[in-house]
C-alpha cells in the first residue's frame, strides 16, 4: 500500500473516530501525510488501521493542547501562588513509547504494532565473539590464525 494523503482511508476514519467529526477534510490529510513520518508499513498487514490510530492520536494531541491542556504527563505536585508544578517521570523506558501513551489511541497502536511486528533473530553462535569457546575451551586450540 504506497501511503499518501490520497489513499488514506478517510470514510472509514470517519466512522471509527467520530469524535472528529468536527475536523476539517483537509485538516485530516494534512495530518494524515505528516502521521506517515512516524511509523512505517507493518508488512503490508493492518497497515490503514495503524495510519489511522497514528492520525487519531495527533488529532488527539492537538485537541488537548488547543484547550490549553498539558499531555505531557501527569502532574504529581502543584502551587498556585508563584507557580510551580512538577510532572512524574515517564513510566516507559524511552521517549518514543512514552508520547505514544499520551492517548488511547496512541496506546492501541503500540498494541497493534507489537501484534504486527516479527521477532527478529541475529545468526550465529554468541560464542564467535568470546574468549573462549562452549566449555572454555580456547577456540583453535589457542593457535592464532595465519
Amino acid at each position: 500500500m504506497i501511503m499518501d494523503a490520497g489513499t488514506f482511508p478517510f470514510e472509514a476514519f470517519r466512522v471509527l473516530y467520530p469524535q472528529f467529526n468536527d475536523v476539517p477534510a483537509d485538516d485530516i490529510f494534512i495530518i494524515a501525510k505528516s502521521a506517515t513520518c512516524y511509523f512505517s508499513e507493518c508488512q503490508g498487514i493492518c497497515t490503514s488501521e495503524l495510519w489511522m490510530l497514528v492520525v487519531a492520536h495527533m488529532l488527539m494531541l492537538r485537541q488537548m493542547a488547543a484547550k490549553g491542556e498539558s499531555p505531557s504527563g501527569a502532574v504529581t505536585s502543584a502551587t498556585i501562588d508563584k507557580v510551580s508544578v512538577s510532572f512524574a517521570a515517564p513510566p516507559t523506558s524511552s521517549n518514543w513509547s512514552h508520547w505514544y501513551n499520551l492517548t488511547p489511541f496512541g496506546q492501541q497502536y503500540l498494541a497493534l504494532i507489537k501484534r504486527c511486528s516479527v521477532p527478529r533473530y541475529i545468526g550465529g553462535m554468541g560464542e564467535r565473539a568470546a574468549f573462549r569457546s562452549v566449555g572454555g575451551r580456547f577456540p583453535m586450540r589457542g593457535r592464532l590464525r595465519r
